[in-house]
């Protein structure tokens, strides 16, 4: 069986974006998995030291890390199954959503970065604090606050752009979600699982609509 490694929270809270995004494909594309709750401290037991991220996918003897990447694999492994793409165009529109989302990681850590922190494993927090206040130049507290009504607004005003799309198509990908659809909902479900103030509900009318479909779709356990 595939075994998915996936960075874990206290309580076995999954949250990064990229583990959102292959786990959400690996159920749409209906293909039998475990995943494996990873602590950051612990990603340099897998796969011998060879990743510095997470996911990491286990096929047998195939170890792959990038999320893209291990899509590309799904898809290509598994052609009968549910298709990530349905096209070229499909993957196409994939590639373009992926790094318009990545574009949103900044603003969501400005928004959350401390909350991140308090929803992690006690034996990760002093590796966060650490390597997030030399990148950052500042403490996770003063981070969020001096920044989170800034970024809230930067967030918003690019998700607007999303909202717009959905008044004409149910979903990012057309009449069903696909992988454009997942790389977004991972990003948004970062802040959502994470963030102590920032609420669904605090979406425009489109994207909370789409994303509460999705959540309902492939969420509904761990």
């Amino acid at each position: 069986m595939i075994k998915l490694y996936e960075l874990a929270g206290k309580n076995n809270l999954i949250f990064s974006p990229y583990c959102w995004r292959v786990r959400l494909a690996l159920l749409h594309k209906q293909v039998d998995f475990s995943g494996i709750d990873t602590a950051f401290t612990e990603i340099k037991n897998i796969s011998n030291g060879e990743f510095k991220a997470v996911p990491v996918l286990h096929d047998g003897s195939l170890a792959l890390n990038e999320s893209f990447d291990i899509v590309e694999y799904l898809e290509e492994k598994y052609p009968l199954k549910p298709s990530l793409f349905n096209s070229n165009e499909g993957k196409a529109l994939a590639k373009f959503i992926e790094t318009w989302a990545n574009a949103l990681h900044g603003d969501i850590a400005k928004m959350a970065i401390a909350d991140i922190h308090d929803c992690l494993q006690e034996k990760d927090k002093d590796y966060f604090k650490t390597s997030r206040e030399k990148f950052f130049g500042n403490k996770l507290e003063l981070i969020q606050s001096e920044n989170h009504e800034t970024a809230k607004a930067s967030l918003l005003s690019k998700l607007s752009i999303l909202d717009t799309y959905l008044t004409k198509s149910e979903f990012i990908s057309g009449s069903t979600p696909l992988y454009a659809d997942f790389i977004v909902f991972g990003t948004l479900k970062w802040l959502i699982e994470t963030s102590q103030t920032f609420q669904v509900a605090h979406f425009s009318e489109h994207v909370e609509k789409w994303f509460l479909k999705i959540d309902q779709m492939y969420c509904g356990e761990k």
